[in-house]
């Protein structure tokens, strides 16, 4: 009898320096339990840099652990999606080096959601309406988002058929 993973995400690295894929995939098998190969394709927008995308299977959250530990490499552009299969909750992590990590909760649609708590703060925080709308943007990973849509689109093509997976 097989027992249902109900823990489903999605590992993109657009970019990391060509010398650290062997550490990540050592995190990541590490985090998973269990020992992966990732395929790895050429950056086009950085010459030297690697790229890969991984899809998991897991008992737990691990979304977050992941997360902490490719952070930890400066260098790397990434986006690690977990949806929970029960309650289709999702968790959302991304992190450039200029920007650092953001992570935020997604509608079933891909949006993010911003809770009560975050909202509140967020009005709290904003004496202006351009404050405002500069926390808004941070809360929804705006900047992200414009950081790293040039590496998904670079990566639009040579990403298609070399999607690894485990569980």
């Amino acid at each position: 009898m097989s027992k249902s993973l109900p823990y489903a995400g999605r590992i993109l690295i657009y970019s990391t320096p060509a010398a650290l894929t062997q550490h990540i995939e050592w995190a990541i098998s590490q985090k998973l339990g269990q020992v992966i190969n990732l395929k790895w394709v050429n950056q086009p927008l950085n010459p030297g840099s690697k790229a890969m995308e991984f899809e998991y299977k897991h008992h737990i959250p691990i979304a977050a652990k992941l997360a902490t530990a490719l952070k930890a490499w400066h260098y790397i552009r990434f986006e690690i999606r977990e949806v929970n299969k029960n309650t289709q909750d999702a968790t959302y992590y991304r992190a450039t080096p200029d920007l650092g990590l953001h992570q935020a909760q997604l509608a079933s649609n891909g949006d993010v959601v911003l809770n009560e708590n975050q909202v509140n703060s967020i009005l709290k925080n904003s004496l202006s309406y351009e404050k405002l709308q500069a926390n808004l943007e941070n809360a929804l990973g705006i900047n992200w988002d414009l950081e790293l849509e040039p590496y998904r689109l670079a990566l639009a093509g040579p990403m298609l058929d070399t999607v690894s997976k485990s569980g």
